[in-house]
């Protein structure tokens, strides 16, 4: 099969997989329930992913929203590219995630099969440490309290613990738990699981396969051990990828295939109930999604542009904008760039374009107030920095490039954290 890029291959190749089987505003980053604080200046962190040098790009961030370049620190380890991917090297959510109660900052070098952790002072980040991953090609990270658990989706799929220590992650023996899934050590895009993440209670861990269309939920012990097997829920669409909480503990869970959003409840026993089934943007391959306050905004790098959610205190969710979309990912130009490959490729959809079409936004994280949503645009080698309206409009505030790797050769960054 010759490669495709923009709408017709991403959407084909995640359709194929569904019919064959941090920093965002996540419960370490900003517990349910919490009261968000006044806006101010801080810091947005962006995982280089390069292949021969990870690192983690600082940039310091102005109150307005505008941003600065403040440094590079090198992990110490190699970021990675799974096989066949369109615009998304590591297919995957929470690659970088910053623990504001223990400030520290966590990598994951998929290239290396290891994770980094760094202290988090003043914006810069100091006493690197860096171990073995626990398995092949590390995607995702959840933490919850000093408990640490990595998702590693080449090879024997797995999930491995740590303890988070004053000298970085120690290995919590006895923690790996496999998920029924064999990879190549690289993964092909399309079959490596996306996503490990707590509940906001730190009592349950949880895990979206692609393959498998599955949401995978163990339960966790007070001495950080998980349950033998998880609890198994089908996805109630096809290709589950991203997932976060609202602030009444709802799980909201995107689905790459037909760009859904569905809501759940979280039984204490680990089981699933569907609340809100299925919300369709209509755009292309939604897969990363973030908490902005009161409003939830997706991502949809096949069409170049972000959707934004709402939830309701019983969980219902409903989609805002117009036609699914809130604002483009990298301007209307990338927008009409997608649309212009689409009808070219229509006559014949196996044509290979010279490059990916649009700006590719993947990651999204929003400051702990949820005034501010960043996105990271791989294909475009930019950070864009947009102002939160009180209807969860989104106002373009800032275009970053500076140090930034466009995707090119089935590489590029992945990875972001707002503080």
């Amino acid at each position: 099969m010759r490669r495709r890029t923009g709408i017709v291959l991403a959407a084909g190749l995640l359709l194929t997989a569904g019919g064959v089987s941090t920093g965002i505003a996540s419960a370490h980053e900003n517990p349910a329930g919490d009261r968000p604080k006044p806006a101010k200046g801080g810091m947005v962190f962006v995982q280089s992913n390069d292949p021969k040098h990870n690192s983690v790009l600082v940039f310091k961030r102005a109150a307005d929203g505008t941003l600065a370049a403040a440094g590079e620190y090198p992990t110490g380890g190699r970021g990675g590219a799974q096989k066949d991917n369109p615009f998304d090297p590591l297919a995957s959510q929470e690659s970088l995630v910053f623990d504001r109660r223990n400030n520290v900052m966590i990598a994951v070098n998929a290239g290396s099969d290891s994770v980094t952790a760094f202290r988090v002072r003043d914006g810069k980040l100091t006493h690197r440490r860096t171990v073995k991953s626990g398995g092949h090609f590390p995607v995702s990270i959840a933490v919850s309290g000093r408990t640490v658990y990595v998702l590693n989706a080449g090879g024997t799929t797995n999930i491995t613990g740590f303890r988070l220590t004053h000298d970085g992650l120690r290995p919590l023996a006895g923690s790996t738990r496999t998920l029924g899934i064999t990879n190549d050590a690289v993964p092909l895009f399309t079959d490596s699981p996306p996503q490990v993440g707590f509940s906001p209670d730190g009592r349950h861990l949880l895990v979206t396969t692609k393959s498998k269309n599955t949401i995978e939920v163990f339960a966790v012990a007070e001495d950080g051990h998980l349950s033998a097997k998880p609890v198994t829920t089908k996805s109630n669409g096809a290709v589950p990828f991203s997932f976060v909480f609202d602030r009444a503990g709802h799980l909201i869970v995107t689905e790459a295939a037909k760009s859904g959003v569905t809501s759940y409840t979280l039984r204490k026993d680990g089981t699933l109930d569907v609340i809100t089934p299925s919300v369709e943007s209509g755009q292309q391959v939604l897969c990363w999604i973030a908490r902005a306050g009161e409003f939830f905004y997706g991502t949809n790098p096949g069409s170049s542009t972000i959707s934004l959610y709402t939830v309701d205190g019983k969980g219902k969710v409903s989609i805002g904008g117009k036609d699914g979309v809130i604002a483009p990912a990298g301007g209307p130009e990338a927008v009409a760039e997608v649309a212009a490959a689409a009808e070219a490729a229509a006559p014949d959809p196996d044509a290979e374009p010279a490059k990916a079409p649009g700006a590719g936004p993947i990651d999204l994280a929003a400051t702990a107030d949820g005034s501010l949503l960043y996105v990271q645009n791989t294909l475009a080698g930019t950070i864009e920095g947009f102002r939160v309206g009180p209807n969860g409009e989104l106002t373009l505030v800032e275009t970053e490039t500076e140090g930034l790797p466009a995707f090119a050769g089935g590489s590029g960054m992945e990875g972001l954290v707002v503080w």
